[in-house]
């Protein structure tokens, strides 16, 4: 993992591409209701679900940010962290969709557990931040993980 967090910028750019496209995959595999849409109408839905993931990983990266704003080299490490653990979520959620069919709270539940769970023990173990903003940090994948299961 630790020559993960060394690469270039581009490397990093491809990390977080790679939990792009499976969020996009993993919203696209979800949709039972696409295969009947025009040609425009999946056009669009594609869009949007480019849009919410973007937003997503905006909106946790910034707080993350928010949060770890008084420290220095961390950058990498967490963008590495959360597009890794964001990608296993959305990879476990397809998969559990096209065995199952559907999903419910119990499997938002597991999914969240095991990608959340995987980001606050992969933030704790690597970033090379004070206890105190570990657990912020800690406490703010739990909040995470209680909004994953609405």
């Amino acid at each position: 993992m630790k020559k993960l967090y060394e690469l270039d910028k581009v490397s990093h750019v491809g990390i977080f591409l790679i939990y792009f496209f499976m969020a996009v995959i993993e919203l696209l595999v979800s949709d039972s209701n696409l295969s009947e849409m025009p040609a425009m109408g999946k056009y669009l839905k594609l869009l949007l679900f480019a849009l919410g993931a973007l937003i997503v990983f905006g909106i946790a990266y910034g707080l993350f940010n928010l949060l770890l704003r008084n420290n220095n080299n961390y950058k990498n490490t967490l963008l590495v962290n959360m597009s890794l653990c964001l990608a296993l979520d959305a990879l476990l959620s397809a998969i559990v969709y096209l065995i199952a069919g559907k999903t419910n709270v119990w499997v938002n539940g597991i999914v969240g557990f095991i990608s959340l769970g995987g980001l606050g023990f992969l933030n704790w173990k690597t970033l090379e931040v004070p206890q105190s903003d570990k657990i912020k940090i800690t406490v703010l994948t739990a909040i995470m993980f209680v909004v994953s299961l609405v």
